[in-house]
């Protein structure tokens, strides 16, 4: 799709996020370089690698959020006990859940409580939750579809009411890759139809905020769902909207962190969670459009309680 005459204007931070993602792919194959395996591509020791690209989106996410949210590791927990002054509502009827071990949480340590803590590694209750993120060296076909019920059903823990009673906006969610092994000899095109699709067959009956916020090849491609221009639920048409941005370029590069950061930054500072008004923090540039429209995926409603929850 054609980009030309894009205004220039906010210039200073995509080529300051370039340089940050730039840095950030070229750190992570430092320790294939130093310890390669014999077998194949990659490091010796996958186990440390993947530590290791995890500790650098960690380390770029702390460096650049409000000093309020932390980057860190390990499980939700969402009890079935009572919250807020008088609300019994999760006691009477759920039980005690938990997610599977999570790469990155993003989690508002400063304004809510930690059961279990060690150096990165965490366990947290839903409500400090801001962002759930799945880190992958290289993102492979057949890792997406367990990929994504996984942040499905992590996003579902993080459903609760704020002081006024409204459904509070859920987490960002997010697949992080540094590299991209799905379908390589397809089309860009092609490739994000076929992520899509998987999409489509994992995502049955939920709510927008329970679909996939993004996923993110950073050095190739970012398939992104579209924000409802109207967060009020009786103007919501019940659809999530993703398309597709090709980003391989040197001068694009920015892209896939920006979108990683910016859905953290509209995740905490969505009105339903605060008072202060989002930050002017990234900058895409104006009329820049998006590279493939991929569909519409129809969803019961922007938020809502679990169904088991008393209505």
């Amino acid at each position: 799709m054609s980009n030309k005459g894009l205004s220039n204007k906010g210039q200073r931070i995509r080529d300051f996020f370039n340089n940050e993602c730039r840095s950030l792919l070229s750190t992570y194959r430092n320790i294939e370089s130093l310890i390669p395996s014999e077998n194949n591509s990659g490091a010796a020791h996958t186990g440390e690698e993947g530590r290791h690209i995890e500790s650098l989106i960690r380390a770029f996410l702390n460096k650049h959020l409000p000093k309020e949210l932390e980057a860190l590791s390990g499980f939700i927990i969402r009890p079935a006990v009572k919250v807020g002054d008088h609300d019994r509502e999760r006691r009477q009827v759920e039980e005690d859940q938990h997610s599977t071990q999570i790469d990155i949480i993003v989690y508002d340590s400063t304004n809510y409580p930690i059961y279990e803590r060690f150096e990165e590694f965490v366990i947290v209750p839903p409500e400090g939750v801001i962002s759930i993120i799945s880190v992958k060296k290289n993102l492979y076909e057949n890792q997406l579809n367990k990929e994504l019920q996984n942040l499905v059903d992590a996003a579902q823990l993080c459903v609760f009411k704020n002081r006024d009673k409204k459904i509070v906006r859920g987490p960002s969610t997010s697949i992080v890759s540094f590299s991209n092994k799905i379908k390589i000899k397809k089309s860009f095109e092609e490739r994000c139809k076929w992520v899509y699709q998987r999409i489509v067959d994992t995502h049955k009956a939920l709510t927008f905020d329970q679909c996939i916020g993004q996923i993110i090849c950073l050095d190739e491609f970012t398939i992104f769902k579209r924000r409802p221009n109207d967060d009020d639920e009786k103007e919501f048409d019940k659809s999530a909207k993703y398309v597709g941005f090709n980003h391989a370029s040197e001068e694009e590069c920015h892209m896939g962190l920006q979108f990683l950061i910016t859905g953290i930054l509209s995740a905490y500072h969505h009105p339903s969670r605060k008072m202060e008004a989002r930050p002017g923090f990234t900058s895409f540039q104006s009329g820049r459009k998006e590279d493939i429209k991929l569909g519409i995926l129809k969803v019961e409603k922007l938020r809502m309680l679990p169904k088991n929850f008393v209505k």
